[in-house]
């Protein structure tokens, strides 16, 4: 592929991170290296890397993480932190729409095509968990992916509850929806989105413990991953396999669909 094709909004190439360094004789020549990523005698600073998640992936889900804190937290203290409170359900909402409609156009491991499999996948991503070798996914494994969804959902769920939402003994605070709909039902979304939240915290557990079994069982740093967003390629292929070819849609794209998801939820609010 020509280098003015590697540019576009979506490349078709894989994308292959090499530090830049001067690399050491392991006794095989430069291609060969390349085509057998973690093999025994390259050092860990040696290893070829993949890049596997894009920029708007990355922020999507640190900016969401704290969100969560910071509407739990206000959440908790009440009183004049519910102006904060409110906001950042906006902003979780917003983020929210985003990332779905991300997981249709956005980048390959974003896309809920890449990840969201059947439980015959998830079974076998187990039985290789268990296995001395692997797994070997670039973005998120068949049960990371279910989970991502149910995520999204809960988050969702919990978002759009808070809209109805209203303290009805003070009528102090109030949902920007909650005249939509009778004193009955506000009492019910209202004590939903209190309760939701412990389902959302068990969720969110769930994920850390899961990405510490990666770490310690499997050496797999998945939180680094979605940091930097690259893997070592011995966690993305076996040795000897070529690079999975993923392609990357362009950052103006994902800003676009940010802007046009903020614009609705202003709308719905305001």
């Amino acid at each position: 592929m020509r280098r003015s094709a590697s540019r576009t909004a979506a490349p078709t190439s894989s994308f292959i991170c090499r530090p830049r360094r001067k690399r050491r004789s392991t006794g095989m020549s430069r291609s060969a290296s390349a085509a057998a990523p973690g093999v025994d005698g390259m050092s860990a600073p040696d290893r070829p890397r993949i890049r596997v998640w894009d920029l708007p992936v990355r922020l999507f889900h640190w900016t969401l993480v704290l969100l969560i804190v910071v509407s739990y937290l206000t959440g908790r203290a009440g009183g004049d932190w519910m102006t904060l409170h409110f906001w950042s359900g906006y902003g979780i909402l917003t983020l929210i729409l985003f990332r779905i409609v991300w997981g249709f156009v956005g980048s390959t491991t974003a896309r809920f095509s890449d990840f969201v499999k059947g439980p015959m996948a998830a079974i076998g991503h187990l039985r290789e968990l268990l296995g001395k070798s692997g797994p070997h996914d670039a973005g998120h494994n068949p049960v990371g992916g279910a989970m991502v969804v149910a995520l999204l959902f809960a988050v969702l769920v919990q978002a759009a509850a808070g809209l109805f939402a209203a303290d009805t003994d003070t009528g102090m605070v109030n949902g920007p929806l909650s005249r939509l709909v009778s004193d009955g039902w506000v009492d019910r979304i209202t004590a939903l989105h209190k309760g939701w939240i412990n389902l959302i915290l068990l969720m969110v557990a769930a994920h850390v413990l899961a990405a510490l079994v990666y770490l310690v069982w499997k050496k797999q740093n998945l939180i680094a991953a979605m940091i930097t967003g690259t893997k070592p390629a011995s966690d993305v292929v076996p040795p000897g396999q070529p690079a999975p070819r993923l392609a990357f849609a362009s950052n103006r794209l994902a800003v676009s669909i940010l802007l046009a998801a903020a614009a609705l939820v202003y709308f719905i609010v305001r």
